[in-house]
């Protein structure tokens, strides 16, 4: 199904209003407020660039001593000597 919206297909109907638009300068309520940027850009500045929790993964991944399983290692071998070959 397709609609298409062409107004020179539109007749004049009867029902039609026109819209009132208000002249002059935005009132005082359509203003921007930028008040809050000054707390949000603290609290970027205060983003960790850290994660505690990946780097206390990363120290129990290399002290254990069968990290990367050997069924890593053989696989990766074997995709190396496939692509040496």
């Amino acid at each position: 199904m397709e609609i298409e919206f062409n107004p020179s297909r539109v007749g004049n109907s009867s029902s039609a209003q026109p819209v009132a638009r208000s002249g002059g300068a935005t009132s005082a309520g359509d203003s921007a407020s930028l008040g809050k940027t000054d707390a949000l850009k603290a609290a970027i500045d205060n983003i960790s660039l850290v994660r505690a929790n990946k780097v206390d993964a990363a120290r129990a991944s290399i002290s254990d001593t069968k990290f990367p399983p050997d069924e890593v290692l053989n696989a990766i071998a074997s995709l190396i000597a496939e692509k040496i070959q």
